[in-house]
């Protein structure tokens, strides 16, 4: 009977995260998907595109159009949900495998989740390494070998897959050692702060791991130590929208070593306002490829970029600031799903032929995804959660419910490091939180089931003190 129970979890869960791809009639694709998968047969590193990614999907193709990588992925999700529900609420069993089945299709409905699993895309491994960082610095200390091994794989993987976990990663590292430290002040941090050192190391053996799987995978490959180039230009793309990188040109052109000098009205539409970070990085008639492209023109723009932040401090604070907040409330979901990803199509009619005709008749390609709909549930979920993280820690904290107190402060953490960090460093899009989103709604699910399973423990203690006269 138990194992029926796990295996009926384990069914429900993975087909609630793969709902979309199973309507779609294909994994659910996205503008960078095809340069990922094209890591594998072209000669040097794609800009942006973390080549450990591309081997993981391209690596579970196996002929079967993808398949496999977003299976992979739902269970990777799967196994995370249940790991925490028997580390934070002590489940075992029956419950443990309906608290896994009911919240992953709790997470699936009320939440974006299922079209980042079902999706060709690292987004959904950002979330996967925060969970997988939790559980290391705050699991159960039961936990056997190979679990912490899979638990060190999860942040690895995520940080090999994008430079924005890494970052993400590192935070929330130096956010826990803070946390170590700050717990000596605390009576009750005593037993929390026993073996916190080896715990940590964990982390960050999985963040260094993960880290230097990019430049050996690119030496493997193209003969390249190196990291995923582009990121210069990424952040570069942000001071054209806000007004900063004209501004720089305006102050020092002309200037024979700066060739975007020629091109400083093509920083601005032909309406007169300025150039969108996606128009400046994906637009090929932007003044970024007259100068030479992503590789040639890297250079030049980092160095206006540093020397800007000497002349114009107050500007790039302002900016960052109002990317920060914007970023951190855009979480609508389908960014960019409704497109019609010509790249991807091209990738798959260059390298992935056979898959062609069933990527074309996706139901994807209509364009006719009913975000907006979805969106009336994911926002306000979304949103709500996140409000209740502040005081879900408080509360469970007062109650000597560490854990889950924990649990919500980890993830406010980390919506708002995700929110800095890639909204001041690449641009505002609603993917980047929105990918996350899910967590909050988690560790809400979870504060839910422990103030249930408190209530029954109350109500059970006192049916079995009550007492009944005999004869009455």
């Amino acid at each position: 009977m138990r194992l029926i129970t796990t295996l009926l979890s384990l069914t429900l869960a993975l087909a609630a995260l793969l709902a979309p791809a199973i309507w779609n009639g294909f994994p659910i694709t996205f503008h960078d998907t095809g340069g990922y998968f094209a890591r594998l047969y072209e000669d040097a590193p794609g800009d942006g595109r973390a080549t450990p990614y591309g081997v993981f999907i391209e690596g579970l193709h196996l002929g079967l159009q993808f398949w496999p990588a977003i299976v992979v992925q739902g269970l990777i999700v799967i196994v995370l949900i249940r790991e925490l529900g028997r580390s934070t609420l002590a489940l075992e069993g029956p419950r443990l495998a309906f608290f896994t089945g009911a919240t992953t299709v709790l997470l699936a409905l009320a939440t974006g989740i299922s079209w980042y699993s079902a999706q060709l895309l690292p987004d959904i491994l950002a979330p996967c390494a925060v969970l997988a960082a939790f559980l290391l610095i705050d699991g159960r200390h039961e936990r056997g070998l190979w679990g912490q091994a899979g638990l060190v794989a999860m942040v690895a993987l995520g940080a090999a897959t994008h430079t924005g976990t890494v970052a993400l990663l590192l935070g929330l590292l130096l956010a826990s050692v803070l946390a170590v430290l700050a717990a000596r002040l605390f009576k009750g941090g005593a037993a929390w702060r026993l073996g916190a050192g080896r715990r940590l190391g964990l982390i960050g053996a999985g963040l260094v791991i993960g880290a230097l799987s990019v430049p050996v995978s690119n030496y493997a490959l193209y003969g390249q130590f190196r990291f995923t180039p582009g990121g210069d230009v990424f952040l570069f793309g942000r001071l054209v929208q806000d007004g900063i990188a004209s501004r720089y040109l305006k102050d020092h052109c002309p200037d024979p070593t700066i060739k975007l000098c020629d091109h400083q009205a093509e920083l601005y539409e032909e309406d007169g306002t300025l150039r969108s970070n996606d128009s400046f990085l994906w637009w090929q008639g932007s003044p970024l490829y007259k100068i030479g492209g992503w590789e040639s023109a890297g250079p030049e723009l980092s160095r206006i970029t540093w020397e800007s932040v000497r002349d114009y401090p107050l500007m790039h604070l302002q900016a960052a600031w109002t990317s920060f907040t914007q970023q951190l409330g855009e979480i609508s979901s389908g960014d960019g799903l409704n497109d019609e990803h010509w790249h991807t199509r091209w990738m798959f009619d260059q390298y992935h032929p056979e898959d062609l005709d069933a990527f074309a008749h996706a139901r994807q390609r209509g364009g006719k995804i009913p975000f907006a709909e979805f969106d009336q549930i994911h926002i306000p979920v979304g949103f709500a959660s996140m409000a209740l993280l502040p005081l879900i820690a408080v509360f469970f904290w007062y109650r000597g419910e560490g854990r889950t107190a924990r649990l919500a402060a980890f993830v406010l953490v980390a919506l708002i490091g995700n929110a800095a960090i890639c909204g001041i460093l690449s641009n505002p899009h609603d993917r980047y939180q929105s990918r996350l989103m899910w967590l909050a709604t988690l560790t809400c699910a979870v504060a839910a089931t422990r103030l249930a399973m408190a209530r029954r423990i109350t109500l059970d203690h006192q049916q079995a003190n009550s007492y009944w006269p005999v004869g009455r």
